[in-house]
């Protein structure tokens, strides 16, 4: 009786060791997916983000004017660029005059906030566009700040080129962000045009891992400036 109770917790603690063995691995695997899907989506993707000095109506209306102004006076110059570097080139080039006509308009309506841009690392949430989903982490951003940058915050593409103020995507733009990433990649981010479970479930993996990397105050992302 002794022996025999012996053997099933032998066994029973061989079966234990197998499962947390295979547990790990699943884990590791599923870590090592969503940093390299994400990755693959956020080198290939440069977003423009304007953040609101509060979220009182006035100040949100301001942002809104300001990223509509922006946009109408740069978005020409990015339009027909083919690669992230030359967007990246343009952008650091024109940055000076973007702070200097966010400030106008911002001068325009009636404001004193100080504006800032620049160009940073910034975590983001999960986020939702032109019928593609993005997954939460770090991502390349020309960052316009108004004021205390505390309020609700706005964002788009600015590589590829999908900028618009209805917030759709056109399908060139969408064939260029195709051609850009992976297979994999670009299938994780229009997952819900996808009628396999299987990529809606990868996606929620790659969601959560990316949502550990989080700063603690997620509602404001956090920029990290990229050093040139």
């Amino acid at each position: 009786m002794l022996n025999k109770l012996k053997q099933e917790c032998k066994i029973l603690g061989v079966s234990l060791c197998v499962g947390l063995l295979f547990a790990i691995g699943v884990a590791g695997y599923s870590y090592v997916y969503s940093q390299t899907v994400q990755r693959d989506i956020a080198d290939n993707v440069i977003r423009f983000h304007v953040m609101a000095h509060s979220d009182d109506d006035i100040d949100q209306a301001l942002k809104e004017r300001v990223r509509l102004d922006v946009l109408s006076e740069f978005s020409g110059v990015l339009a027909d660029n083919r690669s992230i570097e030359e967007t990246r080139n343009i952008l650091t080039e024109y940055l000076p005059s973007i702070q200097a006509y966010a400030e106008k308009s911002v001068r325009r309506e009636g404001f004193d906030h100080p504006v800032s841009a620049n160009i940073a690392q910034v975590f983001f949430p999960t986020r939702h566009y032109g019928g593609m989903a993005f997954p939460p982490g770090e991502y390349e951003a020309v960052q316009i700040i108004i004021g205390n940058g505390a309020g609700s915050n706005w964002w788009c593409l600015m590589f590829p080129p999908l900028c618009y103020m209805d917030m759709t995507a056109t399908d060139s733009g969408r064939q260029q962000m195709e051609d850009t990433l992976s297979q994999e990649g670009f299938r994780l981010l229009t997952y819900q045009e996808s009628e396999s479970t299987g990529i809606a479930v990868r996606f929620r993996v790659v969601e959560w891992w990316q949502n550990r990397r989080a700063p603690a105050q997620e509602s404001q992302p956090m920029p990290q400036m990229v050093r040139r």
